[in-house]
């Protein structure tokens, strides 16, 4: 058995286009292919050591699926996740191991595998199995423990599909079945005899960080209408996201989770918070107000209310909030350092 030391140039030029097609897959809002993912679970039965099984559902959405999963609990106790994903990855990977220094295994996975990962698990498959988890009563949970990644299995697949296709290793050929269904479906739940395969989201939304967002929808979206509300990467109730406006002070101050109140806090508006839930103004100079409001479990909420210099066309001057440190004190400083200046750079009184 050879062993991998080293990559050539090609196989190092070639590591960029892996991780473009996997975060394709992964992040992908395609619809399920029936026909393609039902040969894949034949390779990958095959692969496992099992029959094909005798009946295949199609579901919408992991949360779907979820259901039907109970609704046959009779007929499908026999879940066998592990016998067709983790144990094939892991004799897989030892072999890999075997066959692959170190060095190279470090190379490929920065620039390929760590990368799709945290683009897709981190941002999609991570909230999606929080979402669903925290959705589905006790009884339901059992069959989301029992459901495969499918497309959301992107960052440790492209590890394995650089190294058959590549590197030509044949001991990552069990896994081919596992890299097919990821190209044409989305989570998948395997039993003795049952397959169900799951449409992929077909809506998501992300900020310029890669993280699940959407300012007047779902972020992850899937057939069915089930999906994922989310700020900047915070999984949040629709009514944060759809209706903003009933946003109370109150219901504010109640939230025990600090990133859910961060949002509640956003989408009511800072600068109409602070005014609200009567803030303490710490130091004024001239126009320039600083306000302060203690945030349990969480830094205080620090913004100078300027004005703006150029009236509206109406006449009137709107004003503006703009958030600073909390150790800030003083409102010409909390202006300057908006500006990247210090306090004693700052000379309001030359502004036109």
């Amino acid at each position: 058995m050879s062993r991998i030391d080293s990559l050539t140039d090609a196989q190092m030029a070639a590591l960029p286009a892996y991780r473009d097609k996997w975060l394709h897959i992964g992040l992908s809002c395609e619809p399920l292919d029936v026909d393609r993912a039902t040969e894949a679970v034949r390779l990958i039965y095959t692969a496992a050591g099992m029959a094909m099984p005798s009946r295949i559902y199609r579901m919408s959405s992991p949360f779907g699926a979820a259901v039907l999963g109970t609704m046959l609990r009779n007929q499908v106790r026999d879940q066998v996740r592990d016998q067709v994903w983790a144990q094939v990855r892991a004799q897989v990977r030892a072999q890999v191991s075997d066959q692959v220094g170190a060095q190279v295994r470090a190379q490929v996975g920065a620039q390929v595998s760590d990368q799709v990962r945290d683009q897709v698990w981190a941002q999609v498959s991570d909230q999606v199995w929080a979402q669903v988890w925290a959705q589905v009563s006790d009884q339901v949970s059992d069959q989301v423990g029992a459901q495969v990644y499918g497309a959301h299995d992107a960052g440790w697949l492209s590890f394995y599909d650089f190294f058959l296709t590549e590197c030509g290793l044949q001991c990552c050929l069990p896994l081919q079945g596992l890299m097919n269904l990821a190209q044409c479906c989305g989570w998948w739940t395997p039993y003795r005899n049952v397959v169900i395969l799951q449409d992929r989201h077909n809506i998501l939304h992300r900020d310029s960080q890669g993280r699940l967002h959407c300012e007047d929808g779902l972020a992850c979206g899937y057939p069915d209408g089930w999906g994922i509300y989310a700020w900047h990467g915070v999984r949040v109730p629709e009514r944060i996201i759809m209706q903003p406006d009933s946003i109370t002070v109150g219901e504010v101050q109640a939230e025990s989770n600090a990133e859910i109140r961060r949002v509640m806090i956003e989408r009511y508006g800072q600068g109409r918070y602070l005014e609200d839930a009567g803030a303490k103004i710490i130091h004024s100079s001239g126009d320039r107000i600083l306000y302060r409001q203690e945030i349990p479990d969480d830094e205080p909420l620090v913004m100078v209310r300027v004005l703006n210099s150029t009236p509206e066309p109406t006449g009137e001057i709107k004003s503006y909030f703009l958030r600073v440190p909390p150790d800030i004190t003083d409102a010409d400083q909390a202006v300057a350092w908006t500006f990247g200046m210090t306090r004693d750079d700052y000379h309001p009184e030359m502004e036109t």
